[in-house]
C-alpha cells in the first residue's frame, strides 16, 4: 500500500502527550509505530474508563462522525502515523487493497469491542487479569513474557477494577505459581494453561498471600 504510506506523517509524541482529546474534531486517524498509548472516556463522577491500549502496529482514531468519542495520549513515548481521513477515504475507493484492509481493520475493531464487553459485563476480577495477561502475551515474542508499560492504575482503568484489587489480584496469582514479576514492569507467564482456564471460567480459587 505505497500510496497510502505516502499519504502518512510521522509524529513523536511525549509520554502523558494527548494524541486527541474527546469531542476534538477528527481529521485524522493513526498508527502505533512504537511506544504505548491507550483510548479512554471521562465519565461524568471523574472515573476513567480506558477502552484500549495501542501497540506497536495497533490502528486507532477512526470516526464514522466529524468528532473523536474517546481521548487518546501516550502512556510511554510513543512515535505514531497520522493520515488524512478524507484523503486515505478518497483513496480507498479507487483502491481496492486499501479498502479491504479498512474493512479488515473495523472487523478486527468489533470483534474487540464484543470480547470486551464479556470481560467487564460476565468475568471475575481473577478472570478478567488473566484475560488481560493473556491479551498481552500474544505479541509476546516467547509468548509468557509480558511487558507492563501501563501502571497498575491504568490496568484497573481497563478491567473495571480498583488499584488495589488488580494489585492483590497479581499477587495471588504469584502465591499460586501462576506467574512471576519479572521486575517492576515484566510479568512471566508460570502456567499459562491455569491462566487460560480462568478466562473460560473455570477459575480456581486464587489465594491472597504475600508477592
Amino acid at each position: 500500500m505505497i500510496e497510502l504510506a505516502a499519504l502518512g506523517t510521522v509524529v513523536t509524541l511525549g509520554r502523558g502527550t494527548a494524541v486527541y482529546r474527546e469531542g476534538d474534531e477528527a481529521p485524522h486517524w493513526y498508527r502505533v509505530l512504537s511506544g504505548t498509548g491507550c483510548t479512554s472516556k471521562l465519565l461524568p463522577d471523574g472515573r476513567r474508563q480506558i477502552a484500549a491500549f495501542l501497540h506497536a502496529g495497533d490502528y486507532f482514531g477512526f470516526e464514522a462522525l466529524g468528532e473523536h468519542g474517546f481521548a487518546a495520549e501516550a502512556i510511554t513515548d510513543m512515535v505514531v502515523v497520522r493520515y488524512p481521513k478524507l484523503r486515505t477515504e478518497a483513496l480507498a475507493r479507487t483502491d481496492g487493497t486499501v479498502s479491504r484492509r479498512f474493512r479488515e481493520i473495523a472487523c478486527r475493531s468489533l470483534l474487540a469491542a464484543y470480547e470486551r464487553l464479556i470481560t467487564l459485563g460476565r468475568k471475575t476480577a481473577g478472570e478478567r487479569v488473566a484475560t488481560f495477561l493473556l491479551e498481552l502475551a500474544r505479541t509476546a515474542p516467547d509468548g509468557k513474557t509480558i511487558g507492563l508499560t501501563m501502571s497498575r492504575t491504568d490496568i484497573g482503568d481497563y478491567l473495571g477494577l480498583t488499584l488495589e484489587t488488580v494489585s492483590r489480584t497479581l499477587a495471588a496469582m504469584k502465591h499460586d505459581g501462576l506467574i512471576e514479576m519479572a521486575g517492576p514492569h515484566h510479568v512471566l507467564l508460570l502456567d499459562r494453561p491455569a491462566l487460560e482456564e480462568m478466562t473460560e471460567g473455570d477459575e480456581p480459587a486464587l489465594r491472597v498471600g504475600r508477592a
